[in-house]
């Protein structure tokens, strides 16, 4: 089947242009001049840009449990998400899986993770919308789930590893105290049960852990990321170990010397929506504004993902193409997927169609060059 979209702003080449596009199969197979080809779907001044690729969303946690102790299906919570992330324009999701046995609300254990890694993948090979992939969160004293992870990743299960670090005194928090009264407010915690976390937390080898796993990953090809990296040392430390990606630099100063080195740093969507961080921490357009965010994933909230361009622009006068890059281009070239990110012949066909006229949202959503979102009164192929 073909399919021709037409519109007067299609991202092509980092600039909008007016462009036929053509579908045939999963692959554009050619952009046009403008309205140089008489049957094709008019869609005036829509946008037209490629499917946002997401690094990095636990956004399916919330779908399974939306209020404490409010649990529904995992399976049904996979195929919500997925209808979700089609409206938001997403058309390629990392799902960052957490595999910590020793966190306070206990949603992020070895069995669980593993559980929903399995569900994720069985359902991506057969019935959902969009691409959904798997990110590997190791928190790095959580050593029960080591070998679980390598069995995934051998099984071809995994599509990204990354490391992380939540020890009170460093990284996201800074102080004993600003861990605690952040787990104190979010789970339901008694003080010595924080105590005992800590001492066992800190009693955990974690350097021989991290560099077996980062080199196991890095021998089955999958991109290795860190996690709120706040100071250039550990971020030497993780580019001798083969990290690539910094996400979410705590600082200006640590983004700037993560790209010295070579390594590419991504923030939060929703901390750009929001205007800051959620935690406390380095507002994201700081770091666009100064050049050293390369790109934004969903993080919690997939919907921030449409938005994020347009405030960028408004906030630090970033252009709007470089802001759709931000969610498209650059994470589809990071993650070494190379037939993705742009409206290019030869490329799949992951397309969303944007409509400005009230607020931006997402209108239509080609995966593979078929429509898993129509939210176009009366429109029909």
């Amino acid at each position: 089947m073909q399919t021709i979209i037409r519109s007067k702003n299609v991202l092509i080449d980092g600039k909008f242009k007016p462009a036929d596009v053509v579908i045939q199969g999963n692959k554009i197979t050619a952009v046009s001049s403008y309205n140089s080809i008489d049957v094709a779907i008019d869609l005036g001044e829509r946008r037209i840009v490629p499917g946002f690729v997401d690094l990095h969303s636990d956004a399916i946690e919330k779908e399974i449990e939306p209020r404490p102790g409010a649990r529904f299906p995992v399976k049904m919570a996979v195929i919500e998400l997925d209808k979700k992330l089609s409206m938001a324009g997403i058309t390629t999701m990392y799902h960052a899986v957490g595999f910590n046995d020793e966190e306070l609300q206990k949603g992020r254990g070895t069995k669980q993770s593993k559980e929903l890694i399995e569900e994720i993948y069985k359902a991506n090979s057969s019935h959902l919308g969009v691409d959904n992939l798997i990110h590997v969160r190791f928190e790095i004293t959580s050593h029960g789930s080591i070998e679980t992870i390598k069995e995934l990743i051998k099984s071809d299960k995994v599509d990204m590893l990354s490391i992380m670090d939540h020890s009170p005194g460093q990284g996201q928090f800074k102080t004993l105290e600003s861990w605690r009264e952040y787990h104190l407010k979010s789970y339901e915690i008694e003080e010595h049960e924080v105590d005992e976390y800590i001492k066992n937390k800190n009693s955990k080898d974690k350097v021989h852990v991290v560099e077996d796993l980062v080199e196991f990953g890095l021998q089955n090809n999958l991109p290795v990321l860190s996690h709120d990296d706040d100071t250039n040392e550990k971020v030497d430390t993780l580019k001798n170990l083969g990290v690539s990606f910094s996400e979410f630099p705590l600082s200006i100063e640590v983004a700037k010397y993560a790209k010295t080195q070579g390594i590419s740093t991504g923030m939060g969507a929703p901390n750009v929506v929001r205007g800051g961080s959620q935690s406390g921490n380095i507002a994201a357009r700081e770091l666009v504004k100064k050049g050293v965010c390369d790109y934004l994933c969903s993080d919690y909230h997939p919907s921030s993902m449409l938005l994020s361009p347009y405030r960028l622009k408004e906030d630090v006068n970033l252009a709007l193409e470089d802001g759709f890059a931000m969610i498209s281009t650059t994470p589809a070239r990071l993650a070494n997927l190379t037939e993705k990110g742009e409206i290019k012949e030869g490329k799949i066909a992951d397309i969303v169609v944007i409509d400005e006229s009230h607020f931006p949202k997402v209108v239509l959503t080609f995966k593979d060059g078929e429509v898993v979102y129509n939210g176009i009164r009366g429109f029909n192929l």
